[in-house]
Protein backbone atom coordinates (compact mmCIF):
# COMPACT_ATOMS: atom_id res chain seq x y z
CA UNK A 1 0.00 0.00 0.00
CA UNK A 2 2.86 2.54 1.01
CA UNK A 3 4.39 2.10 -2.64
CA UNK A 4 1.30 2.41 -4.00
CA UNK A 5 0.64 5.64 -2.66
CA UNK A 6 4.14 6.64 -3.58
CA UNK A 7 3.27 5.96 -7.07
CA UNK A 8 0.20 7.84 -6.87
CA UNK A 9 2.35 10.85 -5.36
CA UNK A 10 4.78 10.60 -7.42
CA UNK A 11 2.53 10.87 -10.66
CA UNK A 12 0.78 13.17 -9.56
CA UNK A 13 4.28 15.58 -8.08
CA UNK A 14 4.08 18.40 -10.70
CA UNK A 15 2.43 21.95 -10.23
CA UNK A 16 -0.22 21.99 -12.99
CA UNK A 17 -1.82 18.05 -11.26
CA UNK A 18 -3.40 19.99 -8.66
CA UNK A 19 -1.33 18.52 -5.40
CA UNK A 20 -1.93 20.80 -3.41
CA UNK A 21 -5.29 20.87 -4.34
CA UNK A 22 -5.81 17.14 -3.68
CA UNK A 23 -4.19 18.03 -0.08
CA UNK A 24 -6.81 20.35 0.56
CA UNK A 25 -9.15 17.80 -0.14
CA UNK A 26 -7.90 14.55 1.50
CA UNK A 27 -7.45 16.52 5.03
CA UNK A 28 -10.37 19.15 4.54
CA UNK A 29 -8.85 22.40 5.30
CA UNK A 30 -9.17 25.57 3.71
CA UNK A 31 -5.85 25.33 1.66
CA UNK A 32 -2.37 23.69 1.01
CA UNK A 33 0.89 24.43 0.10
CA UNK A 34 4.03 22.56 -0.84
CA UNK A 35 7.44 23.98 -0.58
CA UNK A 36 11.38 22.61 -1.43
CA UNK A 37 13.85 23.88 0.61
CA UNK A 38 17.46 23.06 1.47
CA UNK A 39 19.47 24.92 -1.78
CA UNK A 40 19.71 27.30 -4.39
CA UNK A 41 16.81 25.51 -6.31
CA UNK A 42 14.28 25.57 -3.44
CA UNK A 43 11.03 27.61 -3.68
CA UNK A 44 7.06 26.51 -3.68
CA UNK A 45 5.89 23.79 -5.78
CA UNK A 46 2.19 24.30 -5.85
CA UNK A 47 -0.37 26.15 -3.95
CA UNK A 48 -4.15 25.67 -3.75
CA UNK A 49 -5.13 28.73 -4.16
CA UNK A 50 -4.36 33.15 -4.52
CA UNK A 51 -4.29 32.99 -1.12
CA UNK A 52 -2.13 30.54 -0.22
CA UNK A 53 0.62 31.53 -2.95
CA UNK A 54 0.58 35.11 -1.33
CA UNK A 55 1.12 33.51 1.62
CA UNK A 56 3.64 31.00 0.52
CA UNK A 57 5.89 33.44 -1.62
CA UNK A 58 5.61 36.07 1.35
CA UNK A 59 7.37 32.87 3.42
CA UNK A 60 10.02 32.06 0.86
CA UNK A 61 10.90 35.18 0.45
CA UNK A 62 11.02 36.65 3.97
CA UNK A 63 12.80 33.40 5.51
CA UNK A 64 10.39 33.92 8.25
CA UNK A 65 6.85 31.85 9.08
CA UNK A 66 5.83 28.09 10.21
CA UNK A 67 7.31 26.97 6.93
CA UNK A 68 10.95 27.72 7.68
CA UNK A 69 10.13 26.84 11.26
CA UNK A 70 8.97 23.25 9.95
CA UNK A 71 12.03 22.89 7.69
CA UNK A 72 14.30 24.03 10.60
CA UNK A 73 12.94 21.90 13.48
CA UNK A 74 12.02 18.99 11.27
CA UNK A 75 9.15 19.27 13.51
CA UNK A 76 5.38 19.91 12.69
CA UNK A 77 4.55 23.63 13.88
CA UNK A 78 0.82 23.66 15.11
CA UNK A 79 -0.20 27.44 15.51
CA UNK A 80 -4.03 26.95 16.05
CA UNK A 81 -5.03 30.71 17.19
CA UNK A 82 -2.79 33.62 14.99
CA UNK A 83 -2.65 35.81 18.43
CA UNK A 84 -0.97 33.15 20.74
CA UNK A 85 1.82 30.14 20.73
CA UNK A 86 4.10 29.88 17.40
CA UNK A 87 2.67 32.69 15.76
CA UNK A 88 3.75 35.48 17.64
CA UNK A 89 7.14 34.82 16.52
CA UNK A 90 5.99 35.97 12.90
CA UNK A 91 4.24 39.22 13.15
CA UNK A 92 4.27 40.16 9.55
CA UNK A 93 3.47 36.85 8.45
CA UNK A 94 0.73 36.65 11.14
CA UNK A 95 -0.45 40.01 10.03
CA UNK A 96 -0.07 39.23 6.32
CA UNK A 97 -2.30 35.95 7.32
CA UNK A 98 -4.66 37.81 9.56
CA UNK A 99 -5.78 40.20 7.08
CA UNK A 100 -6.45 37.26 4.40
CA UNK A 101 -8.81 35.70 6.88
CA UNK A 102 -6.89 32.72 8.11
CA UNK A 103 -7.45 32.16 11.56
CA UNK A 104 -4.78 28.72 11.43
CA UNK A 105 -1.58 27.83 10.38
CA UNK A 106 -0.18 23.96 10.37
CA UNK A 107 3.33 22.94 8.78
CA UNK A 108 4.69 19.50 8.53
CA UNK A 109 7.98 18.48 6.75
CA UNK A 110 8.20 16.67 4.08
CA UNK A 111 11.01 14.04 5.31
CA UNK A 112 12.14 10.30 4.28
CA UNK A 113 14.91 8.20 5.85
CA UNK A 114 16.42 11.24 7.93
CA UNK A 115 16.10 13.78 4.62
CA UNK A 116 14.29 17.20 4.88
CA UNK A 117 12.97 18.25 1.61
CA UNK A 118 10.30 20.89 2.09
CA UNK A 119 7.43 21.40 3.97
CA UNK A 120 3.40 20.62 3.48
CA UNK A 121 1.70 24.15 4.93
CA UNK A 122 -1.66 23.85 5.64
CA UNK A 123 -3.82 26.56 6.32
CA UNK A 124 -7.91 26.68 8.14
CA UNK A 125 -10.29 30.15 8.15
CA UNK A 126 -11.30 29.51 11.86
CA UNK A 127 -9.03 29.49 14.80
CA UNK A 128 -8.31 26.39 16.22
CA UNK A 129 -6.36 23.01 16.39
CA UNK A 130 -6.67 20.42 13.65
CA UNK A 131 -8.83 16.93 14.60
CA UNK A 132 -6.67 14.24 15.80
CA UNK A 133 -7.65 12.34 12.41
CA UNK A 134 -6.20 15.57 10.35
CA UNK A 135 -3.44 16.18 12.03
CA UNK A 136 -2.57 12.03 11.63
CA UNK A 137 -3.39 12.26 8.17
CA UNK A 138 -1.49 15.04 7.39
CA UNK A 139 1.93 13.68 8.63
CA UNK A 140 1.21 10.66 6.99
CA UNK A 141 0.70 12.76 3.79
CA UNK A 142 3.90 14.56 4.49
CA UNK A 143 6.00 11.60 5.02
CA UNK A 144 4.29 9.74 1.28
CA UNK A 145 5.37 13.20 -0.40
CA UNK A 146 8.59 13.91 1.11
CA UNK A 147 8.89 10.17 0.00
CA UNK A 148 7.65 10.98 -3.75
CA UNK A 149 10.00 13.74 -4.01
CA UNK A 150 12.80 12.37 -3.09
CA UNK A 151 12.09 9.25 -5.46
CA UNK A 152 11.70 11.71 -8.40
CA UNK A 153 15.22 13.58 -7.32
CA UNK A 154 16.59 10.19 -7.61
CA UNK A 155 15.75 9.87 -10.89
CA UNK A 156 17.49 13.56 -11.56
CA UNK A 157 21.44 14.61 -12.54
CA UNK A 158 23.01 15.87 -9.34
CA UNK A 159 22.46 19.33 -8.67
CA UNK A 160 19.24 19.42 -10.58
CA UNK A 161 15.99 19.53 -9.99
CA UNK A 162 13.62 16.45 -11.55
CA UNK A 163 10.96 17.50 -14.43
CA UNK A 164 8.69 19.42 -13.48
CA UNK A 165 9.89 20.38 -10.31
CA UNK A 166 12.28 22.45 -12.04
CA UNK A 167 9.85 24.33 -14.29
CA UNK A 168 7.87 25.35 -10.87
CA UNK A 169 10.82 26.66 -9.31
CA UNK A 170 12.09 28.03 -12.65
CA UNK A 171 8.62 30.23 -12.37
CA UNK A 172 9.28 32.11 -9.38
CA UNK A 173 12.92 32.66 -9.61
CA UNK A 174 12.66 35.48 -11.66
CA UNK A 175 9.85 36.79 -9.15
CA UNK A 176 12.45 36.66 -6.43
CA UNK A 177 15.09 38.23 -8.35
CA UNK A 178 12.54 41.28 -9.06
CA UNK A 179 12.04 41.08 -5.16
CA UNK A 180 15.70 41.49 -4.58
CA UNK A 181 16.52 43.99 -7.03
CA UNK A 182 13.27 46.15 -5.72
CA UNK A 183 14.32 45.39 -2.46
CA UNK A 184 18.22 46.98 -3.15
CA UNK A 185 16.69 49.83 -5.38
CA UNK A 186 14.03 50.91 -2.65
CA UNK A 187 15.81 50.06 0.94
CA UNK A 188 13.58 47.54 1.63
CA UNK A 189 13.49 44.10 2.73
CA UNK A 190 13.00 41.37 -0.25
CA UNK A 191 9.67 40.55 1.68
CA UNK A 192 8.38 44.26 1.29
CA UNK A 193 9.84 44.12 -2.25
CA UNK A 194 7.55 41.59 -3.12
CA UNK A 195 4.54 43.28 -1.71
CA UNK A 196 4.81 45.86 -3.72
CA UNK A 197 5.53 44.06 -6.80
CA UNK A 198 2.34 42.30 -6.46
CA UNK A 199 0.35 45.78 -5.61
CA UNK A 200 1.73 47.10 -8.72
CA UNK A 201 0.74 43.71 -10.92
CA UNK A 202 -2.82 44.13 -9.26
CA UNK A 203 -3.48 47.69 -9.93
CA UNK A 204 -2.21 47.59 -13.40
CA UNK A 205 -3.89 44.33 -14.23
CA UNK A 206 -0.56 42.70 -15.71
CA UNK A 207 0.44 38.97 -13.84
CA UNK A 208 2.99 39.21 -11.74
CA UNK A 209 5.58 37.01 -13.33
CA UNK A 210 5.38 39.44 -16.40
CA UNK A 211 5.94 42.30 -13.57
CA UNK A 212 8.47 40.69 -12.39
CA UNK A 213 9.90 39.67 -15.83
CA UNK A 214 9.96 43.75 -16.72
CA UNK A 215 11.48 44.67 -13.59
CA UNK A 216 14.93 42.02 -14.14
CA UNK A 217 15.06 42.95 -17.51
CA UNK A 218 15.21 46.88 -16.68
CA UNK A 219 11.81 47.67 -18.75
CA UNK A 220 9.75 48.46 -15.40
CA UNK A 221 11.49 50.38 -11.96
CA UNK A 222 9.38 50.90 -9.20
CA UNK A 223 9.86 54.27 -7.37
CA UNK A 224 9.18 54.76 -3.44
CA UNK A 225 5.61 56.14 -3.51
CA UNK A 226 4.64 52.94 -5.70
CA UNK A 227 4.40 54.52 -9.31
CA UNK A 228 6.11 53.02 -11.91
CA UNK A 229 9.57 54.47 -13.39
CA UNK A 230 10.92 53.68 -16.65
CA UNK A 231 14.23 51.90 -16.47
Amino acid sequence: MRRLAVAFARATAMPDARLCSGCVEVLDVSGAGITLMGGDQAGPVCVSSELVQTLEDYQFASGQGPCRDAFDRRLPVLAERMDAGPALSWPFFTDLAVGLGIGAVFAYPLSSDGATVGVMTVYQRRAGLLTVRQHDDAVALAEVIGEALLSLQADAEDGMLADGLDEAVRYRAEIYQASGMVSVQLGISPADALVRIRAFAFANDVPIDVAASDIVHRRRRLSGDGVENGA
